[in-house]
Order: structure tokens, then C-alpha cells, then sequence
């Protein structure tokens, strides 16, 4: 029996949710599907999130918060674009922190984690996370964050947060014929069907790549040379110190300072954790003592120019008067 067919001026298709029309279009439901969302748990979702712990709860981590490499909104004007520019681009329109995780606005839709290359750097330890939403939760929570797997009742909630800002069709830059064929879904045959959810799957990411680079060789850096001081700035701003500022999360201290410049300048040709070229591309490891590491940053999410842009700015910096 099907459902009856809404008339267009009785359903308003921006607040539809993506997961709906393609559960729809599709006949399948995700693995993580929440039927019916409670804003207690929202709530309770969002403390995890934000502060580590729901309140009659204990730390998830003791060194870290989701929100130290994961922003919670929207990260990029058109979401199907994945590139550093754009993010960048984006970031320093809406001031936002410029961080190594994929912001988990939209998370609730993705299919897909941990993709590519992280293979590489947690091997099995990923093999069941890979197409599961709970499981790369608990990966972060016990992995990622040096810290534990969350109780079902702390998973549940934070699934719930997830639900709570999934997307809705006003987020997809869709066609008016795509919301027509979204509306009266019913009337479209299968080669229909999968056309129009190829297009709404291809308006986002269903799952953001990830590729590991190396240390960018010597000879093809250019320390700095013709960079971009102001993009430089911001991402000193918003990715260095927003961790490193007064030691937040790490036993590193760094502000704007000629000091903290100098430092970086001084290793820009050996191999240290100081050189940023190096840094950037392989982070650091937890270890006994140290659990609080650094994850590296991708290819998506930082490109070797941004990083000769955060040259640039370090060594204007560290020339600065006093």
C-alpha cells in the first residue's frame, strides 16, 4: 500500500532530512539510525562532546575533548567540497577553529570512516569501524582520545547529538526539478530513483578521504618564500595555538610571540617535532608518560602551501621588534 502523495505547498522539502528521502529512495536504513530523537540525550551528547563527560558521568579521556580536533559545524560553503583551500577559505570567513578531524556537523549522514590511508596508522584496530558509525565513536573514545570505550547510555547520547544535526535537503545545493522528484518520490521508476540519489549523495560527503603525505622533501621547500603571511596568521591562530596556547592540551606552550617564532625558525631543517614541515605531516605518538599526541594533518585537511603560508608568517614574526 502506498502512502498517499503530499501536495507541494504541504510539505516544506528544506526540512526534510536526507536521511529520510534516501531511506525512501533507497529501502535502506543506516546502521546507526536513531527512530525518534530525545533531547535529554541530545543534551547529554553535547556535554560528552564539549566537556568530556556528561555530568553524572565520568571522563571519556583525561588529556582530551572532541572538540580539540573536531569542529561542530558546517567547515565548508558547498559540502561535497573537501579541499584545504576551501576549508581554510571557510574557516577564516566564520572564524573557526582550522583542526586535523572532519567536523561532525553532517556526521550522522556519512557512511564511511576512517577512510584511505588511516589504515595505515591503526591497521586492525579500525577493520570493524570502517562502515560503522557506534564503532568509529568508540575507536575515537578509546584510541584517538588516549582515553576509553563510552558506556552504551554515553554512545547512545552522543549518537543522539549526531541525529539532533543531521542534514536536511536546505543543506544540498539541489535543483528545483531534484526537489519536485524528492517530493512525489512515489511516481519515479528505479533508473529514477537511483539517478536522483546519486545526485543527493553527491551534494555532501558521504565519507571524506584521507591521504597520509610525507615530510615535504628539502629541496622542494621554499621556507616561506612568496607564502601568504595572512593566511599564515590565522592558521598559527587557529590550529597551532589552539591547542598549544598556555599548554591547553599539551606540554608545549605557544603565543604570538618572537620567542615561540624563533623557536620554530630554528628548526625548519632538521628533524625534530619543532620542524613544521615534519610536525604537520606525522604528528606525534602516545606513549607512557605522554599521552597527550598530535594528530597529523592530511593532505585534505592542510596542503604544503598552507603550510609555507605558516612558514611565512613564523619567520615575519619572529623578525618582529620587541
Amino acid at each position: 500500500m502506498h502512502k498517499k502523495t503530499v501536495l507541494l505547498d504541504e510539505v516544506d522539502v528544506n526540512e526534510l532530512p536526507v536521511e529520510l528521502v534516501l531511506e525512501n529512495l533507497k529501502g535502506q536504513k543506516y546502521s546507526h539510525k536513531i527512530e525518534k530523537i530525545d533531547l535529554d540525550k541530545v543534551e547529554i551528547g553535547r556535554q560528552i562532546i564539549f566537556d568530556g563527560k556528561a555530568k553524572k558521568g565520568k571522563r571519556i579521556s583525561p588529556f582530551f575533548v572532541c572538540t580539540d580536533c573536531h569542529n561542530t559545524v558546517k567547515e565548508t560553503e558547498l559540502l561535497k567540497e573537501t579541499s584545504p583551500e576551501k576549508r581554510l577559505e571557510y574557516a577564516q570567513k566564520n572564524n573557526l577553529p582550522f583542526l586535523q578531524g572532519s567536523t561532525f556537523w553532517g556526521i550522522y549522514n556519512r557512511t564511511s570512516f576512517y577512510n584511505d590511508d588511516y589504515i595505515k596508522k591503526y591497521k586492525d584496530i579500525i577493520k570493524n569501524a570502517k562502515d560503522s558509525l557506534s564503532n568509529a565513536i568508540q575507536v575515537c573514545g578509546k584510541y584517538c582520545s588516549s582515553g576509553r570505550y563510552l558506556n552504551t547510555w554515553e554512545l547512545e547520547a552522543v549518537l543522539h547529538y549526531f541525529k539532533k544535526n543531521e542534514l536536511k535537503i536546505k543543506d544540498l545545493s539541489l535543483d528545483k526539478k531534484e526537489y519536485k522528484n524528492i517530493l512525489y518520490w512515489q511516481k519515479l521508476d528505479s533508473d529514477e530513483k537511483k539517478a536522483l540519489v546519486n545526485k543527493i549523495e553527491s551534494a555532501y560527503s558521504t565519507a571524506f578521504p584521507a591521504t597520509f603525505l610525507p615530510t615535504m622533501p628539502r629541496e622542494q621547500r621554499k621556507y616561506g618564500e612568496g607564502g601568504n603571511v595572512k593566511n599564515g596568521e590565522f592558521i598559527y591562530e587557529k590550529s597551532c595555538m589552539y591547542c598549544h596556547e598556555n599548554k591547553r592540551v599539551t606540554f608545549l606552550s605557544l603565543s604570538k610571540d618572537r620567542l615561540s617564532a624563533k623557536m620554530f625558525v630554528k628548526h625548519l631543517k632538521d628533524y625534530s617535532d619543532l620542524n613544521l614541515y615534519q610536525i604537520i605531516r606525522w604528528g606525534t605518538y602516545a606513549k607512557a608518560g605522554r599521552k597527550q599526541y598530535m594528530p597529523h594533518y592530511t593532505k585534505e585537511k592542510m596542503s604544503d602551501q598552507q603550510i609555507e603560508d605558516l612558514v611565512a608568517y613564523i619567520k615575519t614574526l619572529a623578525k618582529k621588534s620587541k
